[in-house]
């Protein structure tokens, strides 16, 4: 079901899914790379708003964004709390809880703050082009970068059973919340949980060794080589689009570097 809704959004009409999935792959993954090296943070949020901006171009709910992001903002949040009471010299504030004293750092807030945006940029870059190009054009165009085989197809086999083993995970947690499941103690509860995921690992397990034996009887070894995904070259517009695009992410890295 995941996977079907997924797909769906891919097939969307709007500006950014007319790109050429080469142009988009490229151009977002360097992004995301920017964003983690920048030492700013306004330019890290500015980043950021030009992502969420791109974003609002393809009339997608804000939902399926948020839901993408609300798991990396707790990490985030988690991180920035860390660094505060952790990281600095210079003392911002003094928190007594009875015998224990904990400092908070004006360098740390800082570090905080900046992580927090780098984080939040880039899975929000990852979010749109997962949003915007399908996962075989994004696997095609790494290949076309010269990453290893190996990885491409680990990638792909990830990407198509993580939705299976997630959909199984669900369907018995459902079963059991069917059968009064939730009606017993909290460690009852526990034990439950922790049983569906182990059923869970284990199957997982088996499936990719069946799985891996079905591909070597077919002839399949890492080295293996298809037809070209990518059959027509790229526009001029596309070509446009991508260095205009890599041109502005080399700004912004030179204005790192000079500020």
């Amino acid at each position: 079901m995941e996977l079907a809704v997924l797909d769906k959004i891919t097939a969307a009409d709007s500006p950014l899914h007319r790109w050429d999935g080469r142009v988009k792959t490229v151009l977002f993954l360097s992004a995301i790379i920017v964003s983690t090296l920048l030492n700013h943070w306004y330019l890290v949020a500015g980043l950021w708003l030009v992502t969420l901006a791109s974003f609002r171009t393809m009339s997608l709910p804000w939902r399926h964004l948020f839901i993408r992001l609300y798991i990396p903002f707790g990490v985030a949040w988690l991180v920035f709390l860390s660094l505060i009471f952790t990281n600095g010299s210079h003392a911002l504030l003094v928190i007594s809880l009875g015998p224990f004293r904990l400092t908070a750092y004006q360098e740390g807030l800082t570090l905080g703050f900046l992580i927090v945006l780098r984080i939040m940029a880039a899975v929000t870059l990852g979010s749109i082009l997962s949003f915007s190009t399908p996962m075989i054009e994004i696997l095609e165009t790494l290949r076309l970068c010269k990453v290893p085989n190996l990885m491409i197809d680990l990638a792909a086999m990830m990407y198509r059973y993580v939705f299976i083993l997630t959909e199984t995970s669900h369907n018995m947690r459902r079963a059991q919340l069917s059968r009064m499941g939730d009606s017993s103690s909290w460690l009852h509860q526990a034990r439950d949980i922790g049983k569906v995921a182990g059923y869970v690992l284990t199957n997982s397990l088996d499936r990719s060794i069946r799985i891996y034996k079905a591909m070597l009887s077919r002839g399949y070894n890492e080295d293996s080589t298809g037809a070209d995904f990518f059959t027509v070259p790229l526009s001029a517009t596309d070509w446009q689009i991508g260095l205009l695009g890599l041109a502005l992410l080399v700004l912004l890295v030179i204005l790192n570097i000079i500020i």
